[in-house]
C-alpha cells in the first residue's frame, strides 16, 4: 500500500485468527529497483531461454547432419566400389571386343607395349602384325591386351590432374558453401565451422564420383558403337561367306579346265572362261552360293542358261541346262537346285559350263571350290 505523504511503500501481512498485523516500509527507490531488475531477470531468462533452445535445436540438426554426411559418404565409397567393378567389368568385354576385332581381322593388333620375351626373345621393331604362326599365341595375345593401357583406364587413375574434375571439385565446393554461409567463399566457409569442414571434406568424393561416372557412360557408349561395328562387320563377313560359291554347282567329273583350249567348234585355240562338269542328263544343278537370280531362260551359243548375282561384285553362269527351275529376280541360297544337267546350245555332251566372274571379269572357279 503506498503512502504518498512519505517516500515508502508499506507492505501489510495480515495473519489467520487473532495474530497481529504485521506491516513492512519499502523505500519507493527500492521497490522501484526491484521491480525494473525482475522485469530485466525475466526478459533475460526468456532471450538465454530462446537462445538455448534454438542452441539445443542447432546441435541435434548438426548431428543429424553430421550422420547424414557419414552414410552420405559410406554411400558414395560404395558406389564408387560398385563403379571401379563395373569399369573392370567394361575393360574385360573390352578385351574381348578387341580379341574379337582382331581375329575377324576388322582391327590389326599393335603389339607395342610387349616386352620381345612374349614374341619368341625378338622385338618387332617395324611395329607390324606379328606372324599368327610363329609369335602369336593366345597368351601372348592375351598379355598384349591386359598390358595395352587404355584411354579410359589412364583418366581413372589420373583424373585428379584432369581440367574437367577441378572444374567439378570447385562446383561442389561453391553449392556446400552456399548452403551454409551468405557468400560461396569457400576459403572463409572452410574456418567456418567443423560441419562445413566436414561437408566440404566431401566436395572431393563427390566430384570424383561424378567424374568417374562420366568417364565409365563414354566408355559405356564407346563400347557399344565398337560392338556394333563388330556386329555388323561379322553379319557382312557372315553374307560374304555366304554369297562366296564355294561348292561345285553339281556331282560329276571335271570336262574341261578354265583357260587357253582348242574350240571344238570354233577350230582354233580359245579362252575358256569357265569350266565344264559332266554328268548325266537332269542331274541337278545348285547354287554353290546365296544370291539373285538375275537370267533365266535361252541364250545364245549357252542353251538354257541361268545367271546369279552373289554380290560383293561375284557372279556365277551356268549353261548348256535341260530344264532351268528358277525365275529371274527370286533368291536362292548355297544348295538350292537351279537347273537340271543337259546338252543345248553349242554343247558335245551332258554337262554344265559353270563361270565365276568377278566384277565382270571370269576367274578359276576352282580357286573358290572347296569339295
Amino acid at each position: 500500500m503506498e503512502f504518498p505523504l512519505d517516500r515508502y511503500y508499506t507492505l501489510m501481512i495480515i495473519p489467520e485468527k487473532n495474530k497481529d498485523v504485521r506491516s513492512i516500509k519499502i523505500p519507493r527507490l527500492v521497490f522501484k529497483s526491484i521491480v525494473f531488475l525482475f522485469i530485466t531477470f525475466s526478459i533475460l531468462l526468456g532471450i538465454l531461454t530462446y537462445d538455448y533452445w534454438n542452441v539445443l535445436s542447432q546441435v541435434y540438426e548438426n548431428k543429424h547432419l553430421l550422420v547424414e554426411n557419414r552414410q552420405l559418404k559410406e554411400q558414395v565409397q560404395l558406389f564408387q566400389m560398385k563403379l571401379n567393378s563395373i569399369t573392370e567389368d567394361l575393360e574385360r568385354i573390352n578385351v574381348f571386343e578387341r580379341k574379337l576385332r582382331a581375329i575377324t581381322g576388322l582391327e590389326a593388333i599393335q603389339p607395342t607395349t610387349v616386352d620381345a620375351g612374349s614374341f619368341n626373345n625378338r622385338p618387332n621393331t617395324n611395329n607390324v602384325l606379328a606372324e599368327p604362326d610363329r609369335d602369336y599365341t593366345p597368351g601372348s595375345m592375351i598379355r598384349i591386351f591386359k598390358q595395352t593401357p587404355t584411354k579410359t583406364a589412364e583418366k581413372l587413375e589420373k583424373f585428379e590432374d584432369d581440367k574437367k574434375f577441378v572444374e567439378t571439385k570447385k562446383s561442389y565446393e561453391e553449392k556446400i558453401a552456399s548452403a551454409y554461409v551468405d557468400n560461396t567463399d569457400v576459403t572463409y566457409s572452410k574456418e567456418w565451422s567443423f560441419l562445413t569442414r566436414q561437408s566440404l571434406s566431401m566436395a572431393p568424393m563427390y566430384a570424383e564420383f561424378d567424374y568417374k561416372y562420366d568417364v565409365v557412360v563414354n566408355y559405356l557408349k564407346e563400347i557399344e558403337v565398337r560392338v556394333h561395328q563388330l556386329d555388323q562387320h561379322l553379319l557382312d563377313k557372315e553374307s560374304f561367306l555366304r554369297s562366296t560359291p564355294t561348292i561345285m554347282p553339281t556331282a560329276g567329273h571335271l570336262t574341261s579346265s578354265y583357260g587357253p583350249r582348242m574350240s571344238p567348234y570354233a577350230g582354233r585355240v580359245k579362252m575358256h572362261e569357265g569350266i565344264d562338269v559332266g554328268a548325266p542328263s537332269g542331274t541337278s544343278i545348285v547354287a554353290p552360293a546365296d544370291g539373285v537370280i538375275t537370267y533365266a531362260g535361252a541364250k545364245s551359243g549357252f542353251g538354257n542358261f541361268v545367271q546369279i548375282d552373289h554380290g560383293y561384285g561375284v557372279e556365277t553362269i551356268y549353261g548348256h541346262a535341260s530344264t532351268v527351275t528358277v525365275k529371274r529376280g527370286q533368291k536362292v541360297v548355297r544348295g538350292d537346285r537351279i537347273a537340271t544337267i543337259g546338252n543345248t546350245g553349242y554343247s558335245t555332251g551332258p554337262h554344265v559350263h559353270y563361270e565365276v566372274r568377278v566384277n565382270g571379269t571370269p576367274v578359276d572357279p576352282l580357286y573358290y571350290t572347296l569339295n
